[in-house]
């Protein structure tokens, strides 16, 4: 089995250079932009190549030795956009996790000549790994959104060389866009690149093949430890992406008879929490089970049911 395992490491190195891709359109409403109309034209444009050093300011949107030229494309909060894959194959051929995010410009600043600098970037979707063959990614934009200029990121996170530190391999690009009929939401949490990434999360230095894992950590999660933020694994109304006043408490037996509108097993990860989440509508609240492993009880697999509340409004 592990020879097996092996030989696939192997394929992966020799796929290395005529796998590669960009993000070249943004989709609106259905119809794929030219070329870098309103995408960031990315340094890797013509070669392909990955970035692969997480700690440059090219891990914002990979773009820094192309002139900013262009354009701002007006989408509605709540609406569905996306980027196509273009490449040798026109695909995300490695395998991965991808991730997007958005980062609203400063007031009084054009979003064309915004670097995307400060911890403004905050994730509204994500694909888990491990993910490979997308020709385009699609999402929605929360409905909650605020109106005004933002900057939307994509990274597909190729982890087939991710065995050793800086194999990642970073597929990155950035649109610019004018939010129009948003809500009133807060975004959060909010990150910063660089540094967020450090190379060394489990979700980007990781072995993918021996021994294969049998789950996964996101390197940035959709909310902070005790709460979901923009999770399409449960139930959820629009504006979850936005959840405010969260807190946390022991688990309450008495909910166990409670309807569930969505149930996930999957983890969402920050540093060493884990969250096993059922989703639950309760008025105008939303209360998840939870289950927190930390440092102490990794070992003997001790596992303390928590209680999160998030209201919505």
């Amino acid at each position: 089995m592990k020879s097996l395992s092996i030989l696939n490491a192997a394929a992966a190195l020799l796929a290395e250079v005529s796998a590669h891709y960009t993000f070249p359109q943004l989709i609106v409403g259905g119809v794929n932009s030219s070329a870098w109309q309103y995408v960031r034209e990315t340094n890797n444009w013509q070669d392909l190549n990955p970035l692969t050093d997480v700690s440059t300011t090219d891990v914002r949107c990979y773009s820094s030795a192309e002139s900013g030229t262009s354009s701002t494309m007006s989408v509605a909060a709540g609406s569905t956009v996306g980027f196509t894959v273009d490449g040798n194959p026109a695909n995300t051929y490695h395998p991965g996790v991808l991730n997007v995010y958005m980062a609203k410009a400063p007031a009084g600043t054009d979003v064309a000549s915004w670097d995307g600098s400060g911890e403004v970037w905050f994730k509204i979707y994500e694909i888990p790994a491990v993910t490979d063959g997308l020709s385009e990614v699609n999402f929605p934009i929360p409905s909650e959104t605020p109106s005004g200029q933002y900057l939307i990121r994509v990274e597909h996170i190729a982890l087939h060389v991710a065995s050793s530190f800086g194999g990642a391999q970073f597929y990155i690009a950035c649109a610019q866009v004018e939010v129009t009929n948003g809500g009133t939401g807060t975004p959060g949490p909010l990150v910063e690149f660089p540094g967020e990434y450090t190379g060394n999360e489990p979700g980007i230095l990781i072995d993918i093949y021996y021994p294969i894992p049998t789950s996964y950590t996101q390197a940035i999660t959709m909310g902070f430890a005790y709460n979901i933020l923009a999770n399409q694994y449960v139930a959820r109304p629009p504006g979850v992406a936005f959840l405010r006043n969260c807190y946390y408490s022991h688990w309450r037996a008495d909910h166990d008879g409670e309807d569930y509108d969505g149930e996930s097993d999957h983890h969402h990860t920050r540093k060493d929490h884990h969250l096993f989440e059922r989703g639950l509508t309760h008025k105008r609240r939303r209360s998840i089970r939870a289950v927190r492993r930390g440092r102490l009880d990794r070992s003997d697999h001790l596992r303390v049911p928590i209680q999160v509340h998030c209201d919505e409004s």
